[in-house]
């Protein structure tokens, strides 16, 4: 008996991702109440400068429907805000876990866990992921965000897509990411702006 749990929730998704296909007509691309570039600069006492435009190859691997990768600066502390938007995904395709692609360059994952985030409707669980390399560790928190909810969990988001297709409502989703140095009273400033881009995505999403 196969006692992996994900490996049925993959078998699952990638059924439901088949009727999702077939009933994509019946679910319109979503579409953004305002762009992921009209999230202010200043959070909260952040200040941000936008970043460099990722080059052509890695935004094509990365296929989403408009991106946002900005530094953003308090005193001392530098973090790094990205945000991927898909318009219309398609379970399975498009949106990949982020811990599958930020190990790279000599960073080795040492931990991966979930943390609980204060939202305007109520707490939420996003992920936290811990990188090493060389002597120095990288804090990331990332999530997945539609119109209706905050996700942690990669699979549930791909169920919630296919729940959403058939049901009709916008699919759209985007994967929201930030990242610092993690020293001293790094998990509290990476958790305060986390929430100020939550409540800035969901007002890009009309919420």
């Amino acid at each position: 008996m196969i006692q992996d749990w994900r490996w049925w929730a993959t078998c699952a998704v990638l059924a439901g991702s088949l009727v999702a296909t077939r009933s994509k007509e019946l679910s319109p691309p979503g579409s953004l109440a305002r762009p992921l570039s009209e999230i202010p600069l200043e959070l909260g006492g952040w200040m941000g400068t936008e970043d460099p435009p990722l080059r052509q190859q890695v935004a094509e691997s990365l296929g989403a429907t408009a991106y946002l990768s900005r530094t953003y600066r308090r005193g001392a502390r530098i973090a790094n805000l990205f945000i991927a938007y898909y318009a219309n995904p398609r379970a399975g395709e498009t949106m990949h876990s982020p811990k599958h692609c930020l190990p790279g360059g000599g960073w080795e994952p040492i931990e991966l866990k979930t943390v609980e985030v204060s939202s305007e409707n109520g707490p939420v669980e996003i992920n936290q992921y811990v990188l090493y390399r060389a002597g120095e560790q990288s804090l990331v928190l990332y999530w997945y965000q539609t119109p209706q909810r905050v996700i942690a969990s990669e699979y549930l988001s791909k169920a919630y897509l296919i729940w959403d297709t058939l049901r009709r409502r916008s699919p759209a989703s985007a994967i929201v990411r930030v990242s610092l140095v993690r020293t001293p009273g790094a998990q509290e400033a990476a958790l305060e702006l986390a929430r100020y881009a939550m409540r800035e995505v969901a007002r890009c999403y009309g919420r």
